[in-house]
């Protein structure tokens, strides 16, 4: 009996002293905080799935107005000023064509010496300085100053034959009516299209000419 009780006694300290081991790593790993995978999988950070290259967690590049090329393609990074009207955008400035603003040395209003012949006109051209002041004309006949275009010689330097150049395109504040001005290189003349005021008995009727490097003026729609 005491042999048997003997034999007993170590397996029962083992089995005892195994259950005891159990219970204190059970404890240990409940205790223990879990391991996140990738923390990169928080928003906000480098994570290459939630944050796509170009998309780093909080990349200012991504707000609109910034340099980001999907939200501001090239040409247009962000609050580009050069895509202001008025500013030194190509498209309505090109350079050595035509301004936005009148020159400083043409009056407030059309002079005497102005090209444009027909009483009804809505569109004035001025010499001004070797080039010629745009006037925008009203329908009771008062005048806003317009764009400056460039000289003849000029406009031939930078542009040669082929096809026609935009100078400019805005709005007759006076009337509410688009206005553009285009170089025709192979001709060597400018081009005015408009149109008048409307009326009861018309709307949107076109005026368009054309002036030379004698500023001489041909009718083409009035």
């Amino acid at each position: 009996m005491k042999r048997l009780f003997r034999m007993k006694f170590p397996l029962l300290v083992a089995v005892t002293l195994a259950f005891l081991l159990a219970i204190a790593l059970a404890g240990t790993a409940l205790a223990s905080p879990p391991v996140h995978p990738n923390p990169g999988n928080n928003p906000g950070n480098n994570d290459p799935v939630n944050n796509p290259p170009g998309n780093q967690g909080n990349n200012p590049g991504n707000n609109p107005g910034s340099n980001d090329p999907v939200n501001n393609p090239p040409g247009n990074q962000g609050n580009n000023p050069g895509n202001n009207p008025g500013s030194n955008d190509p498209v309505a400035n090109p350079p050595g064509g035509a301004t936005q603003s009148g020159h400083p040395d043409s009056p407030s209003s059309p002079s005497g010496d102005c090209i444009v012949a027909h009483a009804a006109t809505p569109a004035q051209l001025c010499p001004v300085a070797g080039g010629l002041q745009y006037y925008f004309i009203g329908a009771d006949g008062s005048s806003t100053i317009g764009p400056y275009i460039s000289s003849f010689g000029d406009l031939v330097s930078l542009y040669t034959a082929g096809a026609t150049v935009l100078l400019y395109n805005g709005i007759n504040p006076s009337t509410g009516k688009s206005v553009q001005i285009d170089f025709l290189p192979t001709d060597q003349k400018i081009r005015v299209s408009t149109y008048y005021p409307d009326t009861q008995y018309d709307t949107n009727k076109a005026y368009v000419f054309t002036v030379d490097s004698e500023n001489s003026v041909v009718h083409e729609a009035w």
